[in-house]
């Protein structure tokens, strides 16, 4: 798919765009390379490797002391942020902790003759947060990582983001970060900052999990050190997925084309109809407003039962129904991180205010992977306990485990019998 569309592709087409786009996903070698390089020397130098980085990508004057910014500090700066911006803030923090707190998980119980058994929740002690720069920080991000750790109950959340090229202080950011209550705010991003919450420095403690997407070097370097510390998913390019039936808008799938396509880096964005109209007039709007560095392509397909199932294919980050008849269709749908119904829901909702988390699976990973949520906050903890019926349960354990060539556990369990 180019800028310009020169014309509209068949399903054919969908399933190889969609493929091409997979086999050039992955990390290339000099991405690879360069991350482990970096990983590498943040091990071994700690914050001055940081700061190395900090100072080639993001600020060239910045001072070891520029890297760490605390929760007071974060509160002060949190002050100029404009008051219409914190109240729309506000307003996304209460959502998406609406419907976070819904996800909040609960023990799981089972009480048998011989044992009873409980699975427990329990928060994950420290997390560290990315949130991508681009021209300006990204506080929906803070929030969307923010709000469900809190939910689960997370002690100790810190956040990673590249500093301004003037080294100030984002107020927006620190707004974010102090409704959520961030511990502290590490001014760097890519895979110093991955490398510096996995492992830690003299300013941070290393985390238990790396949450929150980034460029292609913080992706890369979360799979690199994802044998060390946990980490949420790979979140790669932003992806739409459109179907639409004849009385959806032209003008609101253009806005959500090219409100997919502004993410940047290689995103991906690709309108499915079977109406010739709708994708004549899209085809014209959109030629006019691309500059050459869009991802959008269109395609008609037979029908809207063979878009979901193509859709299904390519395991969108967001799929969009627009129109009645394509609305109709939810129940169909499989594979996306995230579905948006219906002319009327702006998948842009979804990235502010809707509640739901907008740190969805890419690349295809919506077949097997989920949206952020509180779940991803905690990790499980069997507790086992033997009843005073347990000796049928023992003989029948001791059995197995002869039969394994394992006397001792054999022996502890008939010694329970």
């Amino acid at each position: 798919m180019s800028g310009q569309i020169s014309r509209i592709g068949d399903l054919a087409a969908f399933r190889r765009d969609v493929t091409r786009r997979r086999a050039t996903a992955v990390f290339d070698a000099a991405v690879l390379r360069a991350t482990r390089r970096t990983i590498a020397d943040v091990r071994r130098r700690r914050d001055t490797a940081v700061l190395t980085n900090v100072r080639r990508f993001d600020h060239a004057g910045a001072r070891a002391g520029d890297l760490w910014i605390d929760a007071r500090t974060l509160r002060s700066a949190a002050r100029r942020c404009p008051p219409e911006l914190r109240s729309a803030l506000d307003r996304s923090y209460e959502a998406i902790l609406a419907f976070h707190r819904k996800q909040r998980p609960t023990p799981i119980a089972h009480r048998g003759a011989a044992f009873r058994e409980v699975l427990v929740p329990r928060p994950l002690a420290r997390v560290g947060g990315c949130v991508p720069r681009g021209t300006v920080g990204y506080p929906s991000t803070a929030l969307m990582i923010g709000v469900p750790a809190r939910v689960a109950g997370v002690g100790d959340l810190v956040l990673v983001s590249p500093m301004p090229a003037d080294g100030s202080v984002d107020p927006a950011l620190a707004y974010a970060a102090t409704k959520i209550g961030a511990r502290g705010l590490y001014r760097a991003g890519g895979a110093a900052a991955v490398a510096a919450l996995a492992y830690g420095t003299r300013t941070l403690e290393r985390v238990d999990k790396i949450v929150g997407p980034g460029n292609a070097y913080t992706t890369a370097a979360k799979w690199l050190v994802s044998a060390d510390v946990g980490i949420d998913a790979l979140q790669g390019p932003s992806e739409l997925v459109v179907i639409a039936s004849k009385d959806a808008d032209p003008a609101a799938i253009v806005l959500d084309l090219e409100a997919q396509a502004e993410h940047g880096g290689r995103p991906f964005a690709a309108l499915l109809s079977d109406d010739e109209g709708i994708l004549a007039v899209v085809r014209a709007v959109v030629s006019r407003l691309d500059r050459g560095d869009r991802a959008i392509g269109l395609y008609r397909v037979p029908s809207l039962a063979a878009a979901v199932e193509a859709a299904a294919f390519a395991a969108p980050e967001h799929l969009h129904l627009a129109g009645t008849r394509a609305a109709r269709l939810v129940g169909r749908t499989r594979n996306a991180g995230a579905v948006f119904v219906g002319t009327r829901t702006a998948v842009a909702f979804g990235d502010y205010v809707a509640g739901s988390n907008h740190c969805l699976p890419t690349g295809g990973t919506a077949r097997w992977a989920s949206p952020l949520r509180v779940e991803d906050f905690v990790h499980w903890t069997t507790v086992v306990t033997a009843g005073p019926d347990v000796a049928a349960a023992a003989r029948a354990g001791a059995a197995i485990a002869k039969h394994e060539g394992m006397d001792f556990h054999a022996a502890s369990m008939e010694l329970r019998g």
